[in-house]
């Protein structure tokens, strides 16, 4: 079962996010011309199709990006809430220390201002003389401990806003780099918008067709009770629609719909399609089985195996929740659980 990631907090965290978008991925939405309206010979009905299904997937490949920092800003956040709480509380241990230490300071100045060992050697008595060194130094031992654990107290006070102050940084950086992406996506969203209605009547009708939900006649039968209740789940949402950062009841991305399809059978998925192929146990393609994970290669997409080459997957925009083929980019897989 997938657990949640706490990062620690003593060591500095490093938000892990994932900023690359494929050029060649994005040129086929911003690049491309739309295809129906040109002055050249009529393109191949299925190539629009095709050139209209990859553009909502370049955009639905950059919207993988955004939740992966938006998880990864998430984190922070509660890192840095952790961090502060351990921060006020080394701070009041280190202000009794030193307030302690500073205390005891003074007081010996105002009792032996030439020092307590001078005190002693005004003393007549031999044996009262070594009784008050030895306490003398049992005092001044006590008092070097006090100043270790004062020393160890702000070292670990410095440390610590250290880290806090790389993780504000950090998280501003990251905040910035998921609006430059959340723009991407709408851009991307628009122009692939442009391609779907430029789409003459019978190439809309296809793009349609092949989007429509359907129960697969012969679904597999899932392994264990939770695979199954969350194919369940699943089946349950066709024909709800896609939705850039939807995590349900409504609408759903990929990542969001495989982590509401496990939620709803009791187990608790990462956000993101790395961060669940992350979690899961990797198998191979040649042995899943119903209620696996199966990932695109560069994880830019998540879907549910639902057995007899179908998976059941949040496609991309303009598309709804579907039973499709287990086509040739899902190369990866995982078992949850």
């Amino acid at each position: 079962m997938a657990s949640t990631h706490h990062p620690d907090r003593k060591t500095p965290v490093r938000l892990t996010a994932l900023r690359r978008l494929a050029p060649a991925a994005l040129a086929v939405v911003l690049g491309a011309g739309l295809v129906a309206g040109s002055a050249q010979a009529e393109p191949d009905r299925a190539d629009a199709v095709t050139q209209v299904e990859q553009a909502f997937n370049a955009a639905a490949a950059v919207n993988e990006e955004v939740n992966q920092l938006s998880s990864d800003i998430a984190s922070a956040e509660a890192s840095i809430a952790a961090l502060d709480t351990e921060i006020a509380q080394i701070q009041s241990t280190y202000d009794e220390q030193r307030a302690a230490l500073g205390a005891v300071i003074v007081q010996q100045q105002i009792d032996t201002p030439l020092g307590a060992t001078a005190s002693l050697l005004g003393s007549d008595d031999p044996e009262t003389f070594l009784e008050g060194l030895s306490a003398v130094q049992a005092f001044n031992s006590t008092q070097v401990e006090a100043l270790e654990s004062f020393t160890a107290t702000s070292a670990d006070l410095q440390s610590r806003q250290s880290q806090l102050e790389q993780l504000k940084a950090q998280l501003e950086a990251d905040k910035a780099d998921a609006d430059t992406k959340s723009a991407e996506v709408q851009n991307a969203y628009d122009a692939a918008q442009a391609q779907l209605a430029a789409l003459d009547q019978t190439q809309r009708a296809q793009f349609d067709t092949a989007n429509n939900a359907s129960v697969p006649a012969n679904p597999g039968a899932a392994p264990s009770a939770f695979s199954g209740s969350a194919i369940d789940f699943a089946l349950t949402q066709l024909g709800k629609p896609y939705r850039y950062g939807g995590n349900g009841p409504d609408s759903y991305d990929c990542s969001g719909f495989t982590k509401a399809s496990f939620a709803a059978a009791g187990i608790s998925l990462p956000r993101t399609a790395r961060t669940q192929y992350a979690a899961s146990t990797k198998i191979s393609m040649s042995d899943i089985q119903p209620g696996d994970l199966v990932f695109y290669g560069d994880m830019s997409h998540v879907a549910i195996y639902l057995g007899n080459g179908q998976v059941v997957e949040a496609p991309s925009s303009g598309s709804s929740v579907r039973v499709t083929s287990l086509r040739g980019s899902f190369t990866q897989a995982g078992r949850v659980g």
